[in-house]
């Protein structure tokens, strides 16, 4: 029984590592698409954006504030947050035209930068005196016309 006992532990310990190391390339990689998606998503209602004749959902022209929801999925048409704890996520987006940093909307021919930080935290027990890791990614487009 104590033999069991050991050796379940081990073999417990390193299994859950394995599951919250698979948690953590999850949220890296969700992260990182999030921001890919998110300067997509402001590129493409600019400050020149049309409702015509296809309604663009979330915002047009895009706010910072349309970002933060598509990113959260809080309204339905965003991004798939499934296995994410959208508390934890957290959205900056600027405009860049020439050397100057403006909020959105964008304006054409100028930058959005969008910057996505997400705030892990592990689950297993013996990995939670590890704090929590703030997985960062940012993304850089032009804007179209």
């Amino acid at each position: 029984m104590i033999e069991f006992a050991i050796a379940s532990t081990v073999v417990l310990a390193v299994l859950f590592g394995i599951i919250d190391a698979g948690r953590a390339l999850y949220a890296y990689n969700w992260t990182s698409n999030a921001a890919r998606k998110g300067t997509r998503f402001m590129i493409v209602r600019g400050e020149f954006c049309v409702q015509d004749p296809m309604p663009l959902t979330g915002g047009c022209p895009a706010t910072a504030q349309n970002l933060d929801d598509y990113i959260k999925n809080t309204n339905g048409n965003g991004l798939d947050t499934t296995g994410i704890d959208t508390s934890k996520i957290t959205t900056a987006t600027e405009c860049i035209t020439g050397a100057v940093f403006v909020p959105p909307p964008c304006a054409a021919g100028g930058a959005v930068k969008v910057n996505v930080t997400y705030t892990f935290n592990f689950i297993t027990p013996f990995l939670r005196v590890i704090p929590a890791w703030n997985m960062t990614s940012y993304s850089q487009v032009i804007v179209q016309n």
